[in-house]
């Protein structure tokens, strides 16, 4: 009677209205209240009991004290704590802490994307949900269109709120109320499970080289911070291939790895391919790497697998820092190309950049002065001095390196009238070495140039 008392001294009160002030004591707030006799609580209109986190709403709930249950009329609605599971029925016999019990004409609403129908649904220790005579499905279902586009019916389910996994017993799969194929068991991670191991959607692709193809994804989640993908791809003109993605984070960073190996009939008894890798890692005093590698074994292969529509591929390694007066970064960048009127030796195929930007301010002088020092260096792999085949009259061979230093100065003033005037100064110095070039036969040339320029404008 005590238990009874306490929980209609809640309702009285209103402090139902704030669950949170005592997660360890079902609140209920209802339009009213009656108890019957030392252990029957009945609650009637607009009823919200709120436990643990947990909601539920019910035209009625009687609570019996001696069997420490709930009778509950409908409609049901009952959310967990997270949100993400939601239960809809038209009657319900339920314990107390709303864990164990069995629904009737029960819906499952799993992360507002996937949604279970059932005759009956009964929960288990709070961990299961089990549901007989089940039809799942994500599309909207409503008057007008009563057949989803694709469904799944089986004649049980079980869902494990702790795993995130859904487990089907004698299932049938249904396109437009059609049956497709039957699944005598099936399991398939539910929406709030961000990864799982288990095969993802399937693609069908057509290409006029390749044919028509399925590809087949399967996932490996191989920890918490790694995984891997693999994707058999199979097509009518006898093409095969496998197609692989690695994952993996790191406390200051993440790589990622992609590639495939084929063999098909556009390149007989050749096996094809490609490997592209990249990554970004967090360095000591506020400076990020970066890199990005990219091969593959022909010119063709991307393209004729859709893969990727480019003439070059560009592997590159930087590292740099922005600050909000300085700028500061090296990168090392190689090219491989795919034109068929391009050779990789005769072509600029690694270039190495340094960067270093300054702006700072000159104190009694005024104004704002600024600094910028580079180099740069770009190698072929080709040594001959002369222009060969490719006509295009620079030397096969030719190497460059280049050092520039740059230094201005900008003042601005404010003028009768509302004028401003800004005075700039630029002086720049220029080196250059140019090696396995007949025309300059290894000669470094310099340049400096400086000027000045006034302006002025509307304030």
């Amino acid at each position: 009677m005590l238990r009874l008392l306490r929980m209609a001294l809640f309702v009285i009160l209103g402090l139902g209205a704030v669950p949170a002030m005592a997660q360890d004591q079902a609140s209920l707030i209802s339009d009213s209240l009656e108890i019957t006799g030392d252990s029957l609580l009945i609650a009637n209109g607009n009823v919200e009991v709120f436990y643990q986190g947990r909601r539920l709403k019910a035209q009625r709930i009687t609570y019996d004290q001696s069997t420490d249950r709930l009778e509950i009329i409908g409609p049901i609605v009952l959310t967990d704590a997270s949100g993400d599971i939601v239960i809809l029925a038209s009657q319900a016999d339920l314990a107390a802490d709303l864990t164990e019990g069995i629904l009737t004409s029960a819906r499952l609403v799993l992360n507002r994307q996937l949604q279970l129908a059932a005759d009956r649904m009964m929960r288990v220790g709070g961990r299961y949900t089990a549901l007989d005579t089940v039809v799942a499905s994500s599309c909207k279902v409503c008057a007008n269109d009563p057949v989803p586009l694709w469904e799944i019916r089986a004649k049980r389910v079980i869902h494990d709120h702790q795993e995130h996994q859904i487990y089907f017993e004698n299932a049938q799969f249904r396109v437009g109320g059609v049956p497709v194929f039957y699944i005598p068991r099936l399991r398939m991670p539910d929406p709030s499970l961000a990864r799982a191991t288990g095969f993802l959607k399937p693609t069908l692709r057509t290409t006029s080289e390749l044919g028509t193809g399925l590809k087949l994804p399967y996932f490996i989640a191989l920890n918490d911070y790694s995984d891997l993908t693999l994707t058999p791809y199979l097509s009518t003109n006898s093409s095969r291939t496998v197609e692989l993605r690695y994952r993996r984070k790191f406390r200051t960073g993440e790589i990622e790895l992609t590639g495939a190996l084929s063999r098909d009939d556009l390149r007989p008894g050749e096996t094809r391919g490609y490997l592209f890798a990249s990554g970004r890692f967090d360095l000591p005093d506020n400076f990020d790497l970066t890199f990005r590698g990219r091969t593959v074994t022909d010119p063709g292969y991307l393209l004729d697998y859709g893969i990727l529509n480019a003439d070059r591929l560009d592997s590159r390694l930087e590292v740099k820092r922005t600050r909000r007066n300085e700028h500061i970064s090296g990168r090392i960048i190689s090219f491989q190309t795919l034109r068929e009127d391009e050779d990789d030796t005769t072509i600029p195929t690694v270039f190495a950049d340094l960067t270093f930007h300054r702006r700072f301010s000159l104190g009694p002088l005024g104004g704002e002065g600024g600094l910028r020092f580079q180099t740069h260096n770009h190698y072929r792999s080709s040594t001959n001095p002369f222009d060969g085949s490719d006509s295009d009259d620079i030397a096969d061979g030719r190497d460059l390196g280049r050092i520039s230093a740059r230094i201005d100065w900008r003042r601005s003033f404010l003028l009768p009238g509302g004028i401003e005037a800004t005075v700039l100064g630029d002086l720049t110095a220029d080196a250059y070495r140019i090696s396995e070039d007949a025309a300059f036969g290894g000669n470094t040339l310099a340049r400096m140039a400086m000027w000045v320029r006034n302006s002025a404008g509307p304030g």
